[in-house]
């Protein structure tokens, strides 16, 4: 009878501690929005301004180069990118502040998207040390579904580098070389928010 009832107590007791901590954790603040007012991105202002009924357009005048099909035994057959095939956005935050998450909102398919942190803002176009997320290191979103990237650290700035794909309504051929070039497609964003 006393062995019962000590075991009663002692599940009673794990009860009551699971209870707490259940508890606990659904009390705990929701992660909230920082302001637009608080975050600036210099070469596209309304991916941060907080309405997405803006879209900003990130463009890559970089192209690809693709070989004379002609001549496959040359070495220089082939194709290459002259240039970056990736659009990136450097989100400043107006103080060192702890980030949750981010959420990109775009408009176009993203195929390959990456996020970097660094604690320091840049200071005469000097390069900050930036660290990759591990949590996502490439995200995707089809027709535009929103991609939300776990961060879980201070940051005062976030880079987004999205990588393009290469638009074949755009095609040029150079009579000369015969050699033919592939512009990279544009990149529509309606907002990049960030949770802390």
């Amino acid at each position: 009878m006393l062995s019962r009832t000590c075991s009663l107590q002692v599940c009673v007791a794990i009860g009551v501690c699971l209870l707490m901590v259940g508890c606990a954790s659904l009390y705990q603040p929701l992660p909230k929005r920082i302001k637009a007012t608080h975050l600036s991105c210099e070469t596209y202002p309304s991916l941060v301004d907080g309405n997405l009924a803006t879209t900003s357009s990130l463009k890559v005048k970089s192209f690809v180069e693709k070989g004379n099909s002609n001549y496959r035994d040359n070495l220089r057959y082939g194709d290459w990118v002259e240039g970056k095939d990736k659009a990136e956005a450097l989100i400043q935050l107006d103080s060192l502040t702890p980030v949750a998450y981010i959420e990109v909102h775009p408009v176009s398919t993203i195929y390959r998207l990456s996020v970097e942190t660094s604690t320091a803002e840049i200071a005469d176009k000097k390069a900050s040390v930036f660290e990759p997320v591990r949590s996502h290191k490439i995200a995707r979103s089809d027709h535009g579904a929103v991609i939300r990237i776990d961060i879980n650290r201070p940051v005062r700035m976030l880079r987004v580098a999205i990588y393009v794909i290469r638009d074949s309504a755009h095609v040029t051929r150079e009579p000369l070389t015969h050699k033919t070039k592939v512009s990279f497609e544009d990149v529509m964003i309606r907002e990049i928010r960030v949770y802390q």
